[in-house]
């Protein structure tokens, strides 16, 4: 299928992109100290330190001892007299009375506007140096300027001067203290380039965008650990809508999806339902766990099987233990009478939900599955239930999703925000398409927004959020945070009690 290639901002969320940055802020560090290693090294190796002595000359005329003749003399003598100290005539003559071959240092001369003031400055490469050399020009350049400068009197008002630091020591300090910061912004900006080139799903809207598929519901971020004692404890626990402290938007949102299984339940006898993602840690189990539930909540022959054989995370979810013999893959190996399986089937007095878990199951038995070994425990599991939501591996990993989708009615993907390339996501819908079932859509889940942050109570702020880590090494993190009104009332027709599965001749009656 021909990708959707649109770029607009309302694909990309503050938060995401903040959040990118925030995990990778190793990298801006390394960033930072690789500039100022960087400058401070380049600094050493291409920069020769040089340190200044200054001497300062007072220039009069001898003929007119005004003003205006010392300031015409000046600037006439600053050209001549810097052209004769950088003559090598007198160098060599400094060099020799410093006892050496070459003169180490160079001569610089200048002049202020307006004034008969004469600057000489000397550079080498130690304070020392550049002294020794000031004086030696001191002590011979008379010996060749008088003849030169007859016209004028050349006196020595200051200096030489012993310099203290190297010249333009400052400006290298500054620029070693500004490569840092600068590093770390460079980082920074290649992280924030990173993450919106990343093309992950990070908004509703971009869902719309960039995914071919239907948006069946936006699951905000949810805390998990609302309390003191639970945030102390490190205790993975998992979210159900049947816990008193899952807010209210959390769980309308779990029963607007459960509508959505309804519809295709009541138009196109959908009964199985595969729910299933590209990656792991999106939260499909979790999704698939509270869809159950919800839909437990009104219809009262509801399963949800773990199809999840690689790592399987519902009896963790629900706190259940786990028999060896009695779980779904089981009964896929070494066959089952209808009987067997509906024993191993276990029901919640609370929930009224059934459930059939499953155990660790080896890849070489995994991989010799097809669409035909699910189909004859599925017709079973129809026979006694009007809803099947079937937890399975992420399909981006392994086949089992295709190939329990072959077996199933319907499937939903689940989209986790900020974790998945849109290319890929689209992969698996293609993949979907393509298998005996109905795609239904697409779950964006865990959305983090940034305007929920910063809005303060009252409007529109939701900020909670659970996780835990399961199966896969799972770690969610889900949330919800938005502005929802619904309006339902409850059926005042009392539910029966079944804790078994109702016989095949009251199907007809759900």
């Amino acid at each position: 299928m021909e990708e959707k290639k649109r770029i607009s901002w309302e694909n990309y969320d503050l938060y995401c992109i903040i959040h990118y940055v925030v995990k990778n802020f190793w990298l801006v560090i390394l960033s930072a100290l690789i500039f100022v290693m960087a400058v401070y090294l380049g600094q050493r190796l291409m920069l020769s330190p040089k340190y200044s002595s200054q001497v300062t000359f007072s220039v009069t005329s001898r003929s007119n001892s005004t003003q205006i003749g010392n300031l015409a003399a000046s600037s006439t003598v600053a050209e001549q007299f810097g052209e004769l100290l950088s003559s090598d005539l007198v160098q060599q003559a400094a060099a020799k009375r410093m006892g050496m071959d070459d003169f180490p240092a160079t001569v610089k001369i200048s002049a202020p506007e307006n004034t008969n003031i004469l600057n000489m400055d000397v550079s080498a490469s130690t304070p020392e140096l550049a002294y020794k050399s000031a004086l030696a020009i001191m002590d011979t350049h008379s010996e060749y300027s008088k003849p030169v400068f007859s016209a004028v009197v050349l006196d020595n008002i200051n200096g030489p001067t012993i310099a203290s630091e190297a010249s333009g020591g400052s400006s290298r300090t500054l620029l070693l203290r500004l490569s840092a910061p600068l590093g770390a912004a460079a980082m920074i900006l290649l992280l924030v380039m990173i993450s919106i080139q990343a093309d992950t799903v990070q908004t509703t809207v971009g869902a719309k965008h960039q995914i071919d598929g239907k948006l069946l519901a936006t699951i905000y971020h949810e805390k998990k650990k609302r309390t003191l004692r639970n945030r102390l404890s490190r205790k993975k626990t998992s979210l159900l809508i049947t816990d008193p402290l899952c807010s209210f938007y959390y769980s309308e949102t779990i029963h607007q999806l459960r509508v959505m299984l309804e519809r295709a339940h009541e138009k196109e006898h959908k009964q199985i339902f595969v729910i299933t993602s590209c990656s792991e840690n999106e939260g499909k189990s979790t999704v698939a766990a509270n869809l159950a539930l919800s839909l437990a909540q009104k219809h009262h022959r509801v399963l949800l099987v773990d199809g999840d054989m690689r790592k399987p995370a519902q009896s963790l979810i629900f706190e259940q233990p786990m028999e060896r013999g009695s779980d779904f893959g089981h009964f896929l190996i070494n066959g089952f009478t209808e009987q067997s399986l509906l024993a191993a089937v276990r029901h919640s007095d609370s929930t009224h939900l059934h459930t059939l878990f499953s155990a660790g199951m080896r890849r070489r038995k995994m991989e010799s599955f097809s669409a035909d070994s699910f189909r004859p425990i599925f017709a079973a599991l129809r026979k006694n239930y009007s809803y099947i939501i079937v937890d399975t591996p992420p399909l981006g990993f392994f086949a089992d999703a295709d190939v329990m989708a072959e077996a199933a009615d319907a499937t939903v993907l689940v989209v986790r925000q900020d974790l998945v390339p849109a290319i890929a996501v689209n992969d698996a819908i293609d993949t979907l398409n393509e298998s005996h079932s109905d795609f239904l859509g697409f779950v964006l889940n865990n959305v983090h927004s940034f305007r929920a942050i910063v809005l303060p109570s009252g409007s529109g702020r939701y900020g909670y959020g659970y996780g835990y880590g399961y199966g896969y090494g799972y770690g969610y993190g889900y949330g919800y945070g938005h502005n929802y009104g619904y309006g339902y009332g409850k059926s005042k027709k009392k539910k029966p009690d079944n804790k078994t599965p109702l016989k095949k001749e009251d199907a007809a009656n759900e």
